[in-house]
């Protein structure tokens, strides 16, 4: 009887141990993504409120060069303003973060997102079934 309560005093301090270093790895996840999450946030809701300008400011070069401020423009001048938006699943590795989360409308509206962070800069950016504007209920 002795022998089995180490046993199992054992494998309840592995179990216990295993349980903190998943609980510290999501923890780390989430803590070194934070500025990529604020930053992905910042632009849609800068983006939504008409600031095309300081949200383009969020962008990198590269993307700059392919998607001009008058593309960002013009692409979300259809869209309904984003109200919420949340990350789900975020990747840390190879220099870049890539995030993928909902954005919500006032409306409830909900579109998935995609978002690649590289240097503290957008280096791109996907919005799967955007909310547009006419599609608000009259």
């Amino acid at each position: 009887m002795e022998r089995f309560k180490k046993i199992f005093s054992w494998v309840l301090k592995a179990l216990g141990s295993i349980v903190l270093i998943f609980f510290l790895f999501i923890a780390g996840i989430h803590f070194f993504s934070r500025q990529e999450k604020a930053l992905a946030k910042e632009f849609l809701l800068l983006a939504g409120d008409k600031n095309y300008e300081a949200a383009f400011e969020l962008t990198s070069n590269d993307l700059r060069k392919i998607y001009p401020l008058q593309m960002l423009k013009s692409q979300f001048e259809t869209l309904q303003a984003y109200t919420e938006v949340s990350f789900n699943t975020v990747h840390i590795g190879s220099g870049k973060t890539t995030l993928f989360g909902t954005a919500t409308t006032a409306g409830n509206c909900i579109s998935s997102i995609a978002f690649v962070v590289i240097d503290n800069h957008i280096s791109t950016f996907q919005i799967d079934n955007p909310c547009l504007d006419d599609q608000v209920a009259a």
